[in-house]
C-alpha cells in the first residue's frame, strides 16, 4: 500500500495543526489549507487520496465546495467533512455531495486514522 496523501482544510489553527501532526505522526503525507481558495488551487495542482475538509469557513465557499471539486478531479478520493455543527439537514447534504464520511467535532483523531487506513488496505 502506497502511504495515503491528505489534505486537510480547516480555518481553525488548533484544529488544523492536530490533524496535521496526528495524521503525520502516523506516517500519512499530509497538506494543509486554511481556506477554500488555497484548497481549490491545491486539489486542481496536486494528487491526494484523502479529503479532510471543515464544513464551514469563513471567505467564499464551504467543505461542500470542496468535497464537489475532489469528487470531480479525483473521483477514487476519501472524502471526509469535519462539522462542529452535527445538524441533520447539514448531514444529508454532505451525503447529496458526495462525501464518504461526516465526523462531528471534537474530531476523535484514531477514528479518523483506522477509516483512512481502511480505505486503502488491500481487499
Amino acid at each position: 500500500m502506497t502511504t495515503p496523501r491528505v489534505l486537510v482544510v480547516e480555518d481553525d489553527d488548533a484544529v488544523r495543526l492536530m490533524l496535521h501532526e496526528g495524521l503525520h505522526r502516523d506516517g500519512f503525507e499530509v497538506v494543509v489549507a486554511s481556506n477554500v481558495r488555497d484548497a481549490l488551487k491545491l486539489i486542481a495542482t496536486e494528487t491526494f487520496n484523502v479529503l479532510l475538509s471543515d464544513l464551514h469557513m469563513p471567505l467564499a465557499g464551504d467543505g461542500f465546495t470542496l468535497v464537489s471539486a475532489m469528487r470531480h478531479t479525483h473521483p477514487e478520493a476519501l472524502t471526509v467533512v469535519l462539522s462542529g455543527y452535527p445538524a441533520l439537514d447539514e448531514a444529508m447534504s454532505a451525503i447529496l455531495a458526495q462525501a464518504d464520511e461526516i465526523f462531528v467535532k471534537p474530531i476523535r483523531i484514531g477514528a479518523l486514522k483506522e477509516l483512512i487506513r481502511n480505505s486503502f488496505a488491500p481487499d
